[in-house]
C-alpha cells in the first residue's frame, strides 16, 4: 500500500498551508520567502543535515570554502576506514604574499610553515596531539591547513538548505514547524493579529522542540551501544 512521500517541495508546503488556513494566494510569495527563512534557521540551529564533500587543498595549503557553506562542522581525512578530524589551531599564520599577480607563502614571515606540537613521548608527554591542523578565515572564506600531505580533505558543513537553481525539498517533519512559523510572522503585517503574536510564537517554539526531540532522540539499540561501550571489566579511573 503506497504511502505519502517524506519529502515535500517548498511550494507544496505553501500550497497546503494556504489551504489549511483558508488563505488567499495574494501573499503566497511572501509566505514562501518566510518559509525559506524558517528552513535556513532549522538547518543552522536545530537540524542534523550536514553536507559532506571532498575539497581541494591548493599548493599554499588553503581550502576555498564552498559557495553554499554557511556553518563549519568538521574537517577530516581518512584513517582506518573512519574519518580523522583535524584540530583547530587559531594561531596558524594565515597571511599570504603576492609576487606580482601570483599568490604564495613567504617563509621569512612563517607563512605555511610547520607548527610545533606538544611532546608525545617521555616525561611530560601529552595525549591527543594531532598532526593535522587548521584555522578558519571567515572574512576571506578560506581554511588554512597544516601537517597534511594530501591535496584533498573531507569538509563537513551546513548550508542554508535552499536550492538556488531547481526545486528545494524538505522533510515533511518540518511541515508543522513551517506552518506555525508562518502563522507567527504574519502577525507582523496583519494588524488584527498583533494580540496573538506571543501565543503563536510559543506554538512555533513548541513545534521546533518536538521536531528537535524527534531527530535527536536515541533508539534502544543506540542507547544500549552507548552504555555497553563505556563498560569495562576493570575499574575506571
Amino acid at each position: 500500500m503506497a504511502q505519502t512521500s517524506a519529502l515535500l517541495t517548498v511550494n507544496d508546503i505553501i500550497a497546503r498551508f494556504l489551504l489549511k488556513y483558508r488563505k488567499t494566494t495574494d501573499d503566497a510569495v511572501i509566505y514562501t520567502e518566510h518559509a525559506c527563512e524558517c528552513i535556513k534557521s532549522w538547518n543552522l540551529y536545530h537540524g542534523n543535515e550536514v553536507t559532506t564533500e571532498k575539497v581541494s587543498i591548493d599548493a599554499n595549503y588553503i581550502i576555498e570554502m564552498p559557495a553554499s557553506m554557511i556553518g563549519f562542522v568538521d574537517l577530516m581525512w581518512y584513517f582506518n576506514g573512519r574519518y580523522w578530524s583535524f584540530s583547530e589551531q587559531k594561531d596558524i599564520v594565515r597571511t599570504t604574499t603576492f609576487t606580482g599577480l601570483v599568490e604564495g607563502r613567504d617563509e621569512d614571515l612563517e607563512e605555511g610553515q610547520p607548527i610545533s606540537d606538544a611532546t608525545t613521548y617521555g616525561y611530560g608527554a601529552r595525549g591527543g596531539v594531532n598532526t593535522y591542523n587548521y584555522t578558519i578565515d571567515w572574512k576571506e572564506r578560506r581554511i588554512f591547513v597544516e601537517g597534511v600531505n594530501s591535496d584533498t580533505a573531507i569538509l563537513m558543513y551546513t548550508s542554508t538548505g535552499i536550492t538556488a537553481s531547481g526545486t528545494t525539498y524538505v522533510s515533511d517533519l518540518l511541515t508543522p514547524v513551517i506552518d506555525n512559523y508562518l502563522l507567527y510572522v504574519e502577525t507582523f503585517w496583519i494588524k488584527d493579529l498583533v494580540r496573538e503574536r506571543e501565543m503563536r510564537r510559543k506554538a512555533y517554539n513548541d513545534e521546533v522542540l518536538k521536531a528537535r526531540n524527534f531527530v535527536n532522540a536515541l533508539t534502544y539499540n543506540q542507547l544500549r551501544d552507548l552504555i555497553m561501550g563505556t563498560t569495562t571489566q576493570g575499574p575506571k579511573r
